[in-house]
């Protein structure tokens, strides 16, 4: 019973970064309808930023959060004013997405020129602090973790429901040229909306320092994750990938403790496929 505790609250754990980057995609997607195929890899770079503060200013991982939720969100309007943005005007689905997947290898890639292909770690005081809890025990980095990804979730919420901003973002996901008719300036909502997803991604690398290895392909599993986040639990909807990425994080460890850890992976995408074919089925008879 205690393993299986403990399973439930690893996979609880984890499941929170899922669910952070499944939020980012659906940002994205939810408002200029591109699947971001780099977004793991925004991930890794935030990795990399909180390492280089943490090793030439010796910052804590956590205090190097703000820090660089905002140089993501800078270098995400860039590549959106700079990239997406022409190719948004030509409006091909195949354009954005080698342009994503490009980005993606050149952040990776730039990453492995850089820093070379080792492992690196981000040692602190409190690494090896562990507390238990009855018959679970929870290593501290990832309950401060965890217990920052649940203020991020709420706080994006209720900024993307009860804001100024957040209303006009969600204007123009339902309607542009609607949006547009009434005042809103589109371009600005798409720069904001691409800044605020990569700020997302770069968070969840910060966090992840705590606790996991950094290297130019960590970002890489995460962001096929978000994209399996993103479908389960709906597109463009925020508490969906939320839940979403709790209940991956979940079927991994399940799968791993009941199983084998060597098909969590396969299990994953097995259940991606189940429920596509099934939502497919279901829009079929409907029709």
């Amino acid at each position: 019973m205690s393993t299986f505790l403990q399973a439930c609250v690893n996979g609880l754990l984890m499941g929170g970064f899922y669910s952070l980057m499944g939020m980012g995609q659906n940002v994205i997607f939810g408002v200029m309808k591109i699947v971001n195929f780099c977004h793991g890899e925004m991930l890794m770079v935030g990795m990399y930023l909180t390492y280089f503060l943490c090793t030439t200013f010796g910052l804590d991982p956590y205090l190097c959060v703000p820090l660089v939720a905002i140089i993501m969100f800078f270098l995400g309007a860039l590549i959106q004013h700079t990239l997406i943005t022409p190719s948004l005007g030509t409006k091909s689905f195949t354009n954005l997405l080698f342009l994503t997947v490009g980005l993606g290898l050149l952040f990776s890639n730039g990453a492995l020129v850089l820093f070379g292909s080792e492992y690196r770690t981000i040692p602190t005081s409190y690494s090896q602090v562990y507390i238990n809890m009855g018959p679970v025990t929870l290593a501290l980095p990832r309950l401060i973790s965890f217990g920052v990804l649940i203020v991020i979730s709420v706080a994006l919420f209720a900024f993307l429901k009860y804001s100024t901003v957040g209303k006009q973002i969600r204007a123009v996901s339902q309607n542009p040229v609607g949006a547009e008719v009434v005042g809103i300036n589109t371009k600005r909502i798409y720069l904001l909306t691409y800044g605020l997803g990569a700020a997302l991604a770069g968070i969840a690398g910060a966090l992840l320092t705590g606790f996991y290895t950094i290297f130019p392909t960590a970002g890489a599993s995460f962001g096929f994750r978000a994209l399996i986040v993103v479908v389960v639990g709906g597109l463009g909807s925020i508490p969906g990938a939320f839940f979403a990425g709790i209940f991956l994080g979940l079927l991994e460890t399940m799968v791993a403790l009941f199983i084998s850890p060597s098909y969590s992976d396969l299990i994953v995408f097995v259940t991606f496929i189940v429920i596509l074919v099934a939502r497919q089925l279901i829009i079929i008879r409907r029709k």
